[in-house]
């Protein structure tokens, strides 16, 4: 049966597990960093209420790959700081390139964002035992005004989202690739001809594309954040 409105504020948690008592309880109550600042990047404050919220959204994931991992208790806990740490870091060189270049999103651009193209965990819920997505329920219960408070909330996260994704666009929107890059890799394949490769060029591009687009920008993030002015306050690293 496809969800109702009146309980659409449940499938905002689809799929987050519930964690144990103890994983909160090691951020919430024994923080690894003294007062209320985890650190700070290039000017950019993370708070505990920041490193708190990172922590378990991690620690979430963790559960669900738990079994795929050989780390003891210890070294994975030790593990999900580390990860809070990191992508903290990454979120505010990020927000501090956002308002650099003035990228901006509106309300109405993310609204119309999740009419058009609603994130897969919203459509979840509105997918019948036959896999059909219910458009008409979904939109119905976007626009109830018993959600309000809750796609206020939904929209300022994916704005934040939204702003990243211009980001890496405009980072990434020079990047091109050449009949010789092609050619370059597709001649090492066995039986590789010029007229072969001038037949499947084009289906070849849009995976180099990817490719090096990947590359820079884990390339410009890990020089990001080793240009970054960052201020640690964490006893456990």
């Amino acid at each position: 049966m496809v969800m109702k409105s009146a309980i659409f504020l449940s499938i905002l948690f689809l799929g987050l597990g519930a964690l144990s008592r103890d994983a909160i309880s090691q951020v919430t109550n024994y923080a690894p960093f003294p007062g209320d600042t985890a650190g700070i990047v290039d000017g950019h404050v993370i708070s505990k209420k920041a490193y708190v919220d990172m922590f378990l959204e991690v620690a979430r994931e963790e559960k669900d790959n738990e079994g795929k991992t050989k780390l003891t208790p210890e070294e994975k806990l030790l593990d999900i700081h580390r990860k809070t740490w990191d992508r903290l870091v990454i979120g505010a060189i990020l927000e501090e390139n956002i308002e650099k270049k003035g990228i901006t999103t509106s309300d109405a651009e993310v609204r119309s964002s999740l009419e058009k193209d609603p994130p897969e965990f919203l459509k979840h819920g509105f997918v019948d035992s036959l896999g059909t997505f219910h458009r008409e329920d979904y939109l119905q219960a976007l626009r109830d005004p018993r959600n309000d408070s809750v796609v206020r909330n939904l929209v300022k996260l994916l704005a934040q989202d939204m702003q990243k994704r211009k980001l890496s666009n405009a980072l990434i929107a020079s990047i091109t690739v050449t009949d010789d890059e092609l050619w370059e890799d597709y001649r090492k394949q066995k039986g590789a001809t010029r007229k072969k490769f001038e037949a499947e060029k084009e289906s070849l591009r849009p995976v180099k594309l990817q490719e090096k687009q990947s590359t820079f920008m884990v390339s410009w993030v890990e020089s990001s954040k080793a240009n970054a002015k960052i201020i640690d306050y964490r006893t456990i690293k």
